[in-house]
């Protein structure tokens, strides 16, 4: 499919313009002259589907939620998102709107359509919304997608805001000790003939940092930008991601945060009427951890050959064992479904508990840490004083 902009004469003698997607230039011409339009030019445009970038996760809610109150007010499809896209302010969201709509009104469903969008819509979304168009249920497999990333994004915060205090406390920390370091302790220990060995350390890292501080805010930035990229390689990411989980403490907090996320969204996918494989298999992606992918791995071959998914999620050692549990009284009284709604839901508050559990012991941690460093500077500033006056 590619995407053309074309000037056409009305049989009336006025100039219209527009955009529309074909297959092909004879296509785009037979398409514009159907209504007994003449095509006067057309012009092949850029595919901004391609490499489109994944959506922020505010767009997505606000598109799935719209749409589904449209369509379950008995508008047409195509209507609801033409609707969309005219009361959509400008920017990403607006264009993906649009082409999604022209797609529509070629023929193609809307999980096709979001297909073509590249990386702007979660895969989670597409095969739901497939399954709500196979199910004829589209406007409330919508709204259960609008629900489901309003919870996760909310998930998602709490995570953000908990790691937030810790990083000021750490730029305090830094920024006083530079201050401590370049501007006063310089003037302190002028005049003085000896200069006990922290003091001198300080000086020196004082006169590193002046000289050639040029030096070091390029490694900063050369940091900000390598870090993450060593952090992506396969191998890096999967000891970071093994760590988090089976680190003493954090991990076993950490372990509650993924659980939640895991039974969410297998929740949300097989209440959709996704397969409960395919369902196990997304739902382990969107956790976003590799290691535990890789457990998974095993535990979805275990469900292939006919194992109970209790059973092959309890393998793992993975998950709070309270998911397990909850998934075998779901396998054995037939109502898996409903158990894994109030599994999710219940663990949307242990890992609202757990995120505070995980600040509460980074706090205490950062104070320590904050206190030792700058014990450190300030005992290397008095010791100097103190040693004029024992003089």
């Amino acid at each position: 499919m590619q995407k053309y902009s074309y000037v056409a004469l009305t049989p009336e003698g006025k100039t219209v313009r527009g955009t529309m997607i074909a297959q092909s230039d004879e296509e785009i011409k037979l398409l514009v002259t159907k209504n007994g339009n003449y095509c006067l030019s057309y012009t092949r445009l850029k595919d901004e589907a391609k490499g489109q970038k994944a959506l922020p996760l505010k767009g997505v809610i606000a598109f799935c939620s719209q749409l589904g109150s449209i369509l379950k007010a008995g508008v047409p499809l195509a209507t609801g998102l033409d609707m969309l896209h005219s009361k959509t302010d400008k920017g990403p969201l607006k264009v993906v709107i649009g082409n999604v709509y022209e797609m529509v009104q070629k023929g193609n469903s809307l999980s096709e359509a979001l297909i073509k969008q590249g990386k702007a819509f979660p895969s989670m979304m597409i095969n739901m919304v497939k399954a709500g168009e196979m199910s004829g249920d589209l406007d409330a497999c919508l709204n259960k997608l609008a629900d489901h990333f309003e919870r996760d994004m909310k998930l998602r915060n709490q995570v953000k805001s908990a790691m937030r205090y810790p990083k000021t406390l750490g730029i305090i920390t830094v920024a006083v000790v530079i201050l401590l370091v370049t501007a006063i302790l310089p003037n302190m220990v002028q005049g003085m003939t000896e200069v006990p060995a922290t003091t001198k350390f300080l000086l020196d890292l004082a006169d590193f940092i002046k000289k050639d501080w040029p030096y070091l805010l390029v490694a900063g930035v050369i940091l900000y930008f390598v870090l993450p990229m060593i952090k992506n390689v396969p191998k890096v990411r999967y000891l970071l991601d093994k760590l988090k989980v089976r680190m003493p403490g954090i991990g076993k907090l950490l372990r509650k945060i993924y659980t939640a996320r895991f039974a969410r969204n297998l929740a949300t996918l097989y209440e959709g009427g996704i397969q409960l494989i395919d369902a196990i298999q997304m739902a382990t992606q969107i956790v976003g951890n590799r290691y535990i992918d890789e457990c998974m791995e095993n535990a979805i071959t275990m469900v292939k050959k006919g194992e109970p998914m209790s059973k092959a999620i309890g393998s793992t050692n993975i998950f709070d064992p309270l998911l397990t549990s909850m998934l075998f009284v779901g396998e054995e009284s037939g109502v898996l479904s409903d158990v894994l709604i109030r599994v999710a839901d219940y663990f949307d508050e242990e890992s609202a508990q757990a995120t505070k559990a995980l600040t509460g012991m980074l706090e205490p941690m950062m104070m320590i840490v904050m206190a030792g460093v700058i014990g450190f500077v300030l005992l290397a500033v008095l010791q100097p004083m103190l040693n004029s006056y024992s003089i």
